[in-house]
């Protein structure tokens, strides 16, 4: 198994409470954590990730970060969250049953990805996850467009056929939709795992 996806479920909801410090509403929580799973697993795709909880918690902290500003300044209210965070995830959390049910279709998605020809699964990471334009991905990885554009649909089909023959629907594939494809536009840097200075919750 991933060593990312065992410290995303190992402190999943560890990771909750140290969200709620940052964001009030259950769903951006739910959100964030699996944006900073998909991020810090296609990091591991690219490089060994020597701390994996202090990485994830690094990743989600900056996310959850951004995902405030970007509330405060679509608002001219202040951001009812406070810095110094609630005690617990909000009433409206999901359920157990919804928590156990993610799980299992985020080790699905991970083995989908996994299985993908290599360079399938690269350009189909940038895209889906680090959320890289269909150029700067060609760019990147020395592939024309048109071969970038057809990595990405490959890795769309596949993974979606790989969670419908494990009882998942057809459409999109991966946790909350690849956490929503949230903010394409919004591309938040990924510390690389190798650095110093992981985190306090190492």
């Amino acid at each position: 198994m991933s060593r990312v996806l065992h410290a995303y479920i190992e402190h999943e909801a560890a990771l909750r409470r140290f969200l709620s410090r940052f964001l009030s509403r259950a769903q951006d929580i739910e959100d964030v954590s699996q944006e900073a799973f998909l991020k810090a697993f296609a990091a591991e795709a690219t490089q060994p990730v020597l701390a994996p909880k202090a990485f994830l918690f690094r990743i989600a902290k900056n996310l959850a970060l951004n995902e405030r500003a970007r509330f405060v300044n679509s608002r001219t209210s202040p951001f009812e969250g406070g810095d110094e965070g609630a005690a617990a995830v909000p009433s409206d959390a999901p359920s157990a049953e919804d928590q156990t049910m993610a799980r299992e279709k985020l080790a699905l998605f991970c083995e989908a990805i996994s299985a993908l020809p290599p360079q399938c699964r690269q350009v189909f990471l940038l895209r889906k996850v680090q959320g890289y334009s269909q150029k700067e991905i060609a760019r990147r990885t020395g592939v024309s467009v048109s071969t970038v554009e057809k990595h990405i649909a490959l890795g769309l089909v596949r993974c979606s056929a790989y969670l419908a023959r494990h009882g998942y629907g057809q459409g999109d594939p991966g946790p909350r939709e690849v956490a929503r494809d949230r903010h394409d536009a919004r591309t938040t840097p990924v510390v690389m795992a190798g650095q110093r200075g992981e985190s306090d919750h190492g």
